[in-house]
């Protein structure tokens, strides 16, 4: 904000209030002479002269007050150049990608249209080298809803989504009638695990190793399916993903059903007579392994060597469009990179914008990239993308911008591993700059998991972004600070078929589209850049 303060006002200034008392003083004056009315006339012209240049003066002052977000321009213009309407723009060619691809913008849905679209913008008005960085996912397919059921010593048929979950990648289709039960605890230590051939495993989760660890050796001693317990605190079963979180092609993945149940039926299995437990289960799911990519725009100006990474994921989950999530994201990134193409943006500091592929299968595109840079490819060129991992200085990572109840959130840089805490520090400093700039009110973020830049901080590279929340609940204090519903959901169609455009908040999307680009226009723009995120420098 200026520090003007407010406008001058016209009845604050005295000498035009002496005006309205010019006939009292004529009034008194004696009359008769032609040099007083001469005086007089005379007076009364210098004074209106006066008063009028008085007003064109003020007039201009308060014209100059009025255009002060001119100078904030003036500092900031990248800011102010991009273009909300262009982002919507965007959102409207993914939602009709949406609609042409099963309402999905999957990897085996619209993604690759998605990705289309993208390189076609760049293509036609970007200014960069575009690359396809090509690698395997695999994709997890619940058909129908699965069954539970106990058959003996007693019937108990068990609700779906309530009572059980089959877990993420959890095994490809099984009928299985009738089965025996095996209980074996943590199901971590083969040795200790006992006879499992052909039954059902009945397991805790152990802190001592993963599920897709504990679950995989039990198929591997013969279990026909795995039922993990949930613990007392939960209330519902779990949907955890079944597999290496660092999935590469060639890794393993479950065969056999996986579900999860809650503490209370698990309670039942476990206290029940296994001798005579008999357990039903029917799923129809799938894992199929297909081919996707990530597209990486590899700017040609700019110190090489202090590579910004500016990225946000581009498929959305199989349920909806992912208008929100993340196409709000990954618009704004494509905006921003032909916005600063369009004004041609001379950057100190080469800027890498990527749309990431699979972020909803469990990072897998942003993962790829990082194992591929940071150990496939570590000290020379990788042939795929133009990048070497050693010259990336950080990454930026922007999604879901426009949640309908949404927060302003930045990520917490202290949430970073070591190696990594101190640039995203700085990073983060970097977007409150921005909203304490602006007056926008804000809130910071856990930056932990869920997002395209773990890979990076789990290698050493500082990163940083903001967003505006998902299925989590707004609260009465965060209500009165940001508007909005209080105990509502910051996005209600989060991963749901109705996050379309009219989930979008379009004011959100241009408060936080706008801090994207300041981040990455400053940051693109700092000399001695990996001094500043090392802390050996104060100023950006």
């Amino acid at each position: 904000m200026s520090s003007l303060g407010n406008p001058i006002q016209a009845d604050e200034v005295p000498l035009l209030r002496s005006t309205a008392n010019t006939a009292d003083i004529s009034r008194s004056r004696p009359q008769g002479s032609r040099i007083a009315e001469w005086y007089e006339t005379r007076s009364r012209d210098m004074l209106a002269l006066t008063t009028v240049l008085l007003l064109l003066g003020l007039g201009l002052g308060m014209w100059v007050y009025g255009t002060l977000p001119t100078s904030d321009r003036d500092e900031h213009p990248h800011e102010y150049a991009l273009s909300t309407d262009r982002i919507r723009d965007h959102l409207t060619q993914f939602l009709d990608i949406a609609n042409k691809h099963n309402n999905s913008r999957s990897v085996t849905n619209g993604h690759a249209a998605s990705a289309e679209y993208v390189v076609s913008q760049l293509k036609a008005h970007g200014s960069c080298d575009i690359y396809k960085q090509s690698f395997m996912s695999p994709v997890w397919t619940v058909h129908k809803a699965p069954k539970f059921s106990v058959k003996a010593p007693m019937q108990i048929d068990y609700i779906y989504e309530t009572d059980f979950q089959v877990m993420r990648y959890g095994g490809q289709s099984a009928t299985i009638n009738g089965a025996r039960v095996a209980i074996v605890g943590g199901g971590c230590v083969v040795d200790r695990v006992g006879d499992v051939d052909g039954k059902i495993a009945v397991a805790r989760p152990s802190a001592n190793c993963t599920l897709f660890e504990a679950a995989f050796m039990l198929e591997q001693k013969g279990a026909s399916a795995v039922v993990f317990v949930r613990s007392a605190r939960f209330k519902t079963p779990s949907t955890a993903r079944v597999r290496f979180t660092d999935w590469k092609e060639g890794d393993p993945l479950m065969t056999i059903p996986v579900l999860s149940v809650t503490h209370s039926v698990g309670q039942l299995l476990q206290t029940a007579s296994v001798s005579k437990l008999r357990i039903d289960i029917e799923t129809s799911t799938s894992i199929d392994v297909v081919k996707t990519f990530n597209i990486l725009c590899v700017g040609r100006e700019g110190d090489s060597h202090s590579t910004i990474v500016v990225g946000s994921h581009l498929d959305s989950v199989a349920a909806g469009p992912g208008i929100n999530d993340n196409a709000s994201g990954s618009a704004s990134t494509l905006e921003i990179q032909l916005t600063l193409a369009r004004i041609k943006f001379r950057p100190h500091n080469r800027l890498v914008f990527a749309w990431w592929g699979a972020e909803e299968d469990g990072l897998l595109g942003s993962r790829h990239f990082a194992r591929e840079l940071a150990h496939g490819w570590k000290n020379r060129w990788a042939s795929d993308v133009g990048v070497r991992w050693e010259d990336i200085a950080l990454d930026l990572n922007f999604d879901m911008l426009a949640s309908p109840n949404y927060i302003a959130l930045v990520h917490n840089g202290t949430d970073a591993p070591e190696n990594a805490r101190t640039g995203s520090q700085r990073i983060q400093r970097v977007f409150e700059d921005y909203f304490v700039r602006h007056d926008y009110p804000y809130e910071i973020t856990d930056m932990l998991a869920g997002s395209d830049f773990v890979p990076f901080v789990d290698n050493g590279v500082p990163a940083g972004g903001v967003l505006t929340g998902a299925g989590e609940l707004k609260s009465i204090a965060e209500r009165s600070r940001h508007g909005g519903l209080a105990n509502a959901a910051l996005d209600t169609c989060y991963h749901r078929d109705c996050d379309t455009l009219l989930n979008i908040n379009m004011v959100a999307l241009d408060k936080m589209s706008k801090a994207a680009m300041y981040a990455v226009s400053t940051l693109a723009n700092v000399h001695g850049l990996r001094e500043y995120l090392s802390g050996t420098s104060f100023t950006h």
